[in-house]
């Protein structure tokens, strides 16, 4: 039951990361475009790993 709570908290970190991200660069111009960017980047890769727990947690218990 941890490991599913775990990659649970990878993907909806990743989603409000990336969220925040596209707030930034849309909303707010200037020094803060870029930080935008950065998190979107963060967000996308957070994601990624909270599906791959997902997909090796699906493989082990099968």
């Amino acid at each position: 039951m941890e490991k599913r709570e775990e990659y649970r908290k990878y993907i909806f970190t990743g989603i409000v990361v990336t969220v925040l991200g596209i707030v930034f660069s849309t909303t707010l111009k200037g020094n803060v475009e870029s930080l935008g960017n950065v998190l979107v980047a963060v967000g996308g890769l957070l994601f990624i790993v909270g599906m791959s727990k997902k997909k090796r947690e699906e493989k082990d218990n099968k």
